[in-house]
């Protein structure tokens, strides 16, 4: 049957109580009606009662030529019903929030619940603008930095893990490996595998037990302190900072390195990084470096 025609059957069925249906038009209506999704089954006689006495005040019934009764504003009030789920499905969908970020960006922004976030580069956070309201969760991929306000729980959500917490300042990371570091409060980190489960305090990691004794994330402030870090990771850390690769890093395995590192000289950093254990650097390409021991 054409659209229209369907339509101006309908609107005969509104516009008049005792409009009785041919049998060629009852027929087609309800093949129309069929295709109507009800998810996995047809509902039952009381799910339609129910949605029939919020929908309908009054009986709108039809006669077959054989005089059989048939309910058709059973059709009609589940596709009314149907019409409403999916309108708000798709208005709740539309107030989906991403924010990105690329090559040497960092993104700060504020959560409807007053928390704040700071992406780092190559990140991204995603949530329900809507449903965060009810449920406060996110999911997010790369580093990010959180303040969050007090209240019910607060999950962020990572390919492999789940963060919770109630109010707190952490930072959350899985650029090299995963890592999540409380700088105050407390932090609870499981695996969606549930292999995993740990309660951090203020100074602790997830990938380690060093006590951090940072405020924040040296990237948010582009401030990098160091106390008793395995140099390697000072290295690495210079090396994000600054976009370059350093060869032969595998001789700074078994010392650490106490003090910090300026963001505006890479040639600087690297001499206050390196003289102290006897080693030097040369430069390769503009981009990669090589630690040399003298």
């Amino acid at each position: 049957m054409k659209e229209v025609e369907l339509i101006n059957i309908l609107e005969k069925i509104s516009s008049d109580e005792g409009y009785t249906l041919s049998f060629e038009e009852e027929i087609h209506l309800k093949e129309a009606f069929s295709h109507i999704p009800l998810l996995d089954e047809k509902p039952g006689e009381h799910v339609l009662d129910e949605m029939e006495e919020r929908l309908f005040s009054k009986n709108i019934i039809f006669e077959k030529s054989e005089k059989r009764i048939i309910h058709w504003r059973r059709y009609l009030s589940v596709a009314a019903l149907i019409a409403v789920l999916f309108g708000c499905g798709l208005w709740i969908k539309s107030m989906d929030m991403k924010f990105v970020t690329g090559n040497n960006e960092q993104l700060a922004f504020v959560l409807p619940d007053k928390s704040k976030v700071k992406l780092n580069e190559n990140s991204s956070v995603e949530y329900n603008k809507f449903l965060f309201y009810f449920n406060r969760n996110i999911s997010m991929k790369g580093e990010a930095y959180y303040i969050v306000t007090k209240g019910q729980k607060f999950t962020v959500e990572t390919p492999t893990h789940l963060i919770s917490v109630l109010g707190t300042r952490f930072m959350v990371s899985e650029t090299d490996k995963f890592d999540v570091f409380c700088y105050e409060g407390k932090v609870l980190v499981e695996s969606l595998d549930k292999k995993e489960k740990k309660i951090l305090t203020k100074g602790r990691s997830f990938g380690s037990d060093k006590v951090m004794l940072e405020d924040e994330p040296s990237w948010v402030s582009h401030k990098y302190v160091f106390n008793s870090t395995p140099l390697i990771d000072v290295v690495k850390a210079l090396e994000k900072e600054y976009k370059v690769s350093i060869e032969n890093k595998n001789s700074c395995n078994g010392f650490t390195f106490t003090g910090s590192f300026p963001v505006n000289n890479l040639n600087l950093a690297l001499d206050l990084i390196l003289a102290p254990y006897n080693m030097s650097w040369e430069q390769i390409q503009s981009d990669r470096y090589k630690i040399k021991n003298n």
